[in-house]
This record gives C-alpha cells, sequence and structure tokens, in this order.
C-alpha cells in the first residue's frame, strides 16, 4: 500500500491537501468527502465514527415505530442501522463492497423514508426541528466536499462528520414527530 499526497486549489483559492490512500492502485472510495484518507483499516477516521450516528439514531426510529406499531417506520429504523454500518465500512476500509453496502444503505433510507411518508404523511411539512436538521445537514454536506470552502481534510472537526450526526438526528426527529 501506498500513500500518494496531491494539491488542488479550492473556489478561494487556497491550497488544500488531499490525500488519496491507494490500495491496489485504486483511491479510497470515500476521498471526495474531504477528510483525509490515512492509511490503514480506517482511512477516515472521523466520519467512520460518525457514520454511527445513523446505528445509534436507528433505535428511536424503531422505538417510534413500534409504539405505533408502524411497519414502515420499521423499516426506516431497519435502513438507518444499514446505512450507518455501511457508511462506516465506506469511510473505514473502503473498496468497492464497501461502496455497494454505503449505497445499498442510502437507497433503502431513500426508498423506506419514501413509503413511510406515503403511508402516513409527510414530517417536514409541519415539523420545522425535522426541516431545519434536514436543511443543515444537506447544507453542510454541499459546503464540506472535498475543495469546498468549509473542507479542512486536515482538522479533527470534520463538515461530513456532522452531516452524519445531522442527517441521523433528523431522521430520528421524524420518526418522533410523527
Amino acid at each position: 500500500m501506498r500513500t500518494e499526497v496531491t494539491r488542488s486549489v479550492d473556489a478561494h483559492d487556497r491550497m488544500a491537501d488531499v490525500s488519496v490512500h491507494r490500495s491496489r492502485g485504486v483511491a479510497h472510495v470515500a476521498a471526495s468527502d474531504c477528510e483525509r484518507v490515512r492509511p490503514g483499516r480506517v482511512g477516515q477516521p472521523v466520519n467512520t465514527i460518525s457514520s454511527l450516528a445513523f446505528v445509534a439514531a436507528a433505535v428511536p426510529i424503531g422505538r417510534a415505530a413500534s409504539r405505533r406499531r408502524s411497519l414502515a417506520w420499521l423499516a426506516v429504523a431497519v435502513a438507518t442501522a444499514l446505512e450507518g454500518v455501511g457508511s462506516a465500512a465506506y469511510h473505514g476500509p473502503g473498496g468497492r463492497r464497501a461502496k455497494w453496502w454505503h449505497d445499498a444503505g442510502i437507497v433503502a433510507l431513500v426508498a423506506t423514508v419514501a413509503v413511510a411518508v406515503a403511508t402516513e404523511g409527510a414530517p417536514v411539512q409541519r415539523r420545522p426541528r425535522t426541516a431545519a436538521l434536514a436543511t443543515a445537514a444537506v447544507a453542510l454536506h454541499t459546503l464540506s466536499r472535498t475543495g469546498g470552502p468549509l473542507c479542512s481534510c486536515h482538522s479533527p472537526l470534520q463538515g461530513h462528520a456532522g452531516f452524519h450526526v445531522l442527517a441521523a438526528m433528523a431522521l430520528a426527529a421524524a420518526a418522533e414527530q410523527r
């Protein structure tokens, strides 16, 4: 395994270090998520740990679903946990299988939320807390990508990690505000 460091200029003409960990000649799958990719089993430790916020959020989502006897929101809880595990694999060791699990988790999450909203109504329309968390998550995700204005690849505070936490909180808030 080797680590290659490249330099790129972001939108504000600042130089940003972007490390690309290469294993078998392929860049780490999460290289676009700003955090410097480190050699070893966990390429992006901050983003890996923050991915577990989805696993944690699955618990209150599942409890809320059980209280209401909602199979649709129970499916959201399972998909949220799957996304957390897939995201941890994606930001951790990376690779094709991890990317597949990450992407499968996202697809499952979008699909189950769509079914839950279709069967029980949209939580965001009258739920300012859910809407605020979701909006903040999307904004942080957009602005903290590699090369983005909030990207600092060497910082222990990663915008993408914040996105994980805010998105997980938004899902839990949507389930609890039903």
